[in-house]
């Protein structure tokens, strides 16, 4: 169990600090996330932290990725 951490401090780092994807990975559980914690897990051979995809002026989403993360806000 962690300490109370201030309002402030972002989701991202406060799964960092805490080391929530480790604890997942150790107990082989995977989790739905948003696309605040989109750069948490980078990897792609053992994903625990599954995020929605992000468009940019140079990325428009393809019509399965707009589905997926249709599917993620359910």
């Amino acid at each position: 169990m962690s300490a109370a951490r201030s309002g402030r401090t972002h989701d991202n780092i406060a799964a960092r600090r805490d080391h929530v994807l480790a604890h997942l990975r150790a107990a082989g559980l995977q989790a739905m996330a948003d696309l605040g914690l989109r750069a948490l897990d980078n990897d792609v051979l053992d994903l625990v932290a599954v995020t929605g995809f992000h468009a940019s002026h140079t990325h428009k989403l393809t019509p399965g990725e707009k589905t997926a993360n249709r599917a993620l806000a359910a």
